[in-house]
């Protein structure tokens, strides 16, 4: 996963998700989707951050 790859992945997940929060705070969503989403995206950051040290123990 490491290399251009890896950082181009990284990058697409960043525009991702920079997307989905402004398109929720710009339509004033449901209260509680956002704390859903924000509470998802944090966890997913987290697992994301996880599996990179994981990886790099591994070697």
């Amino acid at each position: 996963m490491s290399g251009q790859g890896g950082g181009m992945t990284r990058l697409l997940a960043i525009a991702v998700l920079i997307a989905v929060a402004f398109v929720l705070f710009r339509y004033r969503t449901n209260e509680k989707v956002q704390k859903a989403t924000v509470i998802t995206l944090i966890g997913a950051f987290l697992i994301y951050t996880a599996s990179i040290m994981f990886a790099e123990l591994i070697r």
